[in-house]
């Protein structure tokens, strides 16, 4: 199945980064040298429940996260909860909902 609008977020701290229902369906993010983690939640702050966590290596990096099949649905929009500062920026691909 194919997207017809496809839209995207980029957030570099905790943020809602989607209002309404939606499906993501990929990924990008880029992190320091120190691993660390951040997680999407079902909602609209950090106390929502959490559907995707990443975890990101102890490496400089950018990663390019396809999500297989239809994506992941968050019937209450998305918030990004970064662990701290080593995850620089975390840009989300969604179909449906709006940008926060």
């Amino acid at each position: 199945m194919s997207f017809s609008n496809l839209k995207s977020v980029t957030k570099t701290a905790d943020a809602a980064a989607i209002s309404g229902r939606t499906r993501v369906v990929g990924i990008y993010y880029t992190c320091t040298g120190t691993a660390s983690s951040f997680s999407l939640r079902n909602g609209a702050g950090n106390t929502d429940d959490a559907l995707v966590t990443i975890y990101s290596p102890a490496a400089a990096s950018a990663t390019d996260l396809h999500i297989p099949d239809m994506g992941v649905l968050f019937d209450s929009g998305v918030y990004v909860d970064v662990a701290d500062g080593n995850i620089e920026s975390v840009t989300l691909f969604f179909e449906g909902g709006a940008a926060a």
